[in-house]
């Protein structure tokens, strides 16, 4: 098969012809229809700031395709069925792997970074990571929903436990928090605020919903304009990983609101005000990946009309144009919210 590779040591993706290992009794093997480029794959090729566990790997995360053939132990799925692969990789027999809480994993991982990934005609994988995709989806948002959508889904309904009519603030609006945006609008929202340093990422993030947009500039506390645009935080998603912006939202929060981290930074996260948290018992917490909970519900949510991700599809290319794309999207031309990778053009 044709495959994007990293190899070892370059900080560009070659295409290369590469033979696939004779298919496991419990593997599946999926012709891909497309694949998103994610920032992650930006840090794994062009930055070399993630690393992969194996090399030369084949990145891509976010794919869905038709499957192609089934070892002699799949039982759930046949020949010829649309699917959504996971992002998330796990052991699968952990405690909690059983109870459907992969993220929690001691061995979580990321497909491509600990496996092939879709850059590539095909991929093999278990079928326990696979989810039937409905004909009304196109493969385009199918593969954006294992992690684009998936991540901030989790980090909203999950972690931060959101309630109709709640007022939610996303701190963050690029690929993961501009579907936090949608989402949180899907799940009943009563107000959102969508807060960026790039006023392109704000407008996209308006164009799915965002009620109030803050365009961060240079020291500006975010908490303190937060709470007076919003009167009240019930809900906040950081996907900036910036935490000087964390810190001044705590402000912000109205009593028992929860505040969710799902961008990692390298700052020092600090709480200047513990007896304000304390006593209006506000919750902080992380959030990682999303459980297999997540791909089925959303496929509903987007049957039931509720949530579109047509705005997000910001163009569909060759695999040999990989590179080209993930410049583009490091770089922000045309404010993308996803590139898709299709190995059939």
């Amino acid at each position: 098969m044709k495959a994007a590779v990293l190899p070892a040591g370059k900080r560009s993706l070659e295409i290369q012809e590469l033979k696939l290992p004779n298919l496991n009794p419990n593997q599946v093997k999926i012709k891909v229809k497309a694949c998103g480029i994610c920032g992650s794959d930006i840090h794994l090729v062009l930055h070399g700031k993630m690393k992969a566990s194996y090399s030369p790997c084949v990145p891509g995360h976010e794919t869905s395709g038709v499957v192609e053939e089934i070892g002699e132990s799949v039982t759930k799925f046949k020949k010829g069925d649309r699917v959504v692969v996971s992002a998330g990789t796990s052991c699968g027999t952990c405690k909690h792997c059983l109870v459907g809480k992969e993220n929690l994993c001691e061995q979580i991982g990321v497909l491509g970074f600990n496996q092939p990934g879709g850059f590539a005609e095909y991929i093999q994988i278990e079928e326990r990571y696979l989810h039937l995709l409905p004909d009304g989806i196109p493969f385009t948002e199918g593969a954006i929903l294992a992690d684009a959508v998936s991540t901030p889904y989790h980090a909203i309904k999950y972690q931060g436990e959101i309630k109709t009519g709640e007022v939610v603030a996303i701190i963050g609006c690029g690929g993961l928090g501009i579907h936090a945006v949608a989402i949180a609008k899907a799940l009943g929202a009563g107000k959102i605020f969508a807060i960026d340093i790039d006023q392109g990422s704000l407008d996209n993030a308006q164009a799915y919903g965002a009620d109030e947009l803050i365009l961060v500039e240079k020291n500006m506390q975010v908490g303190k304009v937060l709470k007076e645009k919003s009167g009240g935080i019930d809900l906040l998603c950081d996907f900036s990983g910036y935490t000087p912006n964390i810190e001044s939202s705590v402000r912000a929060m109205n009593r028992g609101g929860r505040m969710v981290l799902v961008g990692i930074g390298r700052m020092k996260l600090e709480i200047p005000m513990p007896f304000f948290l304390i006593e209006r018992q506000i919750r902080i917490t992380g959030s990682y990946g999303s459980d297999r909970r997540a791909i089925p519900e959303l496929i509903q949510l987007y049957t039931d009309k509720k949530l579109n991700l047509t705005k997000s599809i910001s163009g569909v290319h060759k695999l040999e144009e990989t590179n080209e794309y993930l410049h583009a999207l490091e770089e922000k031309k045309g404010n993308p919210i996803r590139f898709i990778i299709n190995p059939e053009l």
